[in-house]
């Protein structure tokens, strides 16, 4: 989402109409998932996709023809199975999207753009609202964000939204009417961090490839040489930590990721134990067949339950017979995006 409002910035410091395409319905198998957004651009999309294919080229061949015209529109688009001019795609279904023409010169969006950016970059809730109501044409207030603590933050030309009154938008995805216009409203949860808990080598080749897929890391460890910027240029922070204390340093919460991937099993099982006992979503442990039976066994004798100890990804990672470094990075990799996508299904 970030990338698209960028872009946005950039297109209006350019002077350069766009219209911002939103998936804000979809149904049967289609590829394409609520809250989905491209912007588009007189020359073509600059930022974003709504799943590729047909749909995509249509409503992107669309939005061109809306730039030119100044017009915002709501456009549904029916998929048929097998359809041969969708990449292939066995899809079926239905998508609506909301094409909203934004014009180069509304001054109110600078700052919407930065408090969203802020949000993004603080990694906290909140929830961005679009119009997508324009039987009045073009409001002045295309979008209004809302943040927990912050409340409603939106402005339009003239001062006439009132903003004081309004319920705050539910969970998820919603149509909100603000001053008798309709929103798009799309609830921004923020990501989940991945705890890398160990510096070695398969975290060394961990961490950018979860870093280029959007997981926030952090990296855990108890010896300070493996904790240098050299080593992990790209985490968002390096805790030397006691491995076998770690709660007075690091708080967790469900939408966080728990990888552990320590120098020995003492170590490991120590982490286990712990992590156990706190609401971390997901907790991969790096290790053998042997090693996971031996350490099960002792979990259930300490006392931990069948459910306690079916929390316990082990071993982590996708099952591709990686061998090497670059390949178990790939395969712990491909489960959490596995889980991220799961977590965002079901708040969906």
């Amino acid at each position: 989402m970030l990338d698209v409002f960028l872009k946005l910035k950039e297109a209006r410091a350019q002077k350069e109409d766009t219209i911002l395409v939103t998936v804000i319905e979809s149904s049967g198998s289609t590829p394409r998932e609520r809250g989905s957004r491209m912007l588009v651009s007189i020359k073509g999309r600059l930022s974003g996709t709504i799943g590729g294919g047909t749909v995509e080229y249509m409503a992107e061949e669309l939005a061109k023809i809306c730039v030119q015209e100044k017009q915002s529109l709501i456009q549904d688009y029916n998929l048929a199975p097998n359809q041969e001019a969708d990449l292939g795609m066995i899809c079926g279904g239905k998508v609506t999207v909301a094409l909203q023409y934004l014009s180069y010169d509304l001054p109110q969006l600078d700052p919407l753009i930065e408090s969203l950016e802020d949000f993004i970059n603080r990694n906290e809730n909140f929830w961005i609202l679009s119009q997508i109501s324009f039987e009045r044409g073009i409001s002045n207030t295309p979008f209004i964000l809302y943040h927990p603590q912050a409340s409603w933050i939106g402005s339009s030309a003239d001062n006439s939204l009132d903003l004081s009154h309004q319920t705050p938008p539910s969970q998820g995805f919603s149509k909100i009417d603000v001053s008798n216009v309709t929103y798009f409203s799309e609830e921004v949860i923020k990501k989940g961090v991945v705890y890398v808990f160990g510096g070695g080598h398969v975290a060394q080749a961990l961490v950018p490839v979860l870093t280029s897929l959007d997981f926030p890391c952090v990296v855990a460890e108890d010896r300070a040489d493996y904790l240098t910027q050299d080593l992990f240029p790209t985490a968002g922070e390096r805790i030397l930590v006691d491995l076998k204390n770690i709660k007075p340093q690091i708080k967790m919460t469900r939408q966080d990721y728990a990888v552990v991937i320590t120098r020995c099993h003492e170590f490991d099982y120590d982490l286990e134990k712990q992590l156990l006992k706190t609401p971390v979503g997901y907790i991969g442990v790096m290790g053998s067949k042997n090693k996971v039976a031996t350490q099960k066994k002792m979990l259930a004798q300490e006392g931990f339950s069948e459910g306690d100890i079916g929390r316990l990804n082990m071993p982590i990672g996708i099952p591709i017979m990686a061998e090497t470094l670059p390949e178990l990075a790939i395969s712990i990799a491909a489960e959490l995006i596995m889980k991220r996508a799961l977590k965002a299904k079901e708040s969906n």
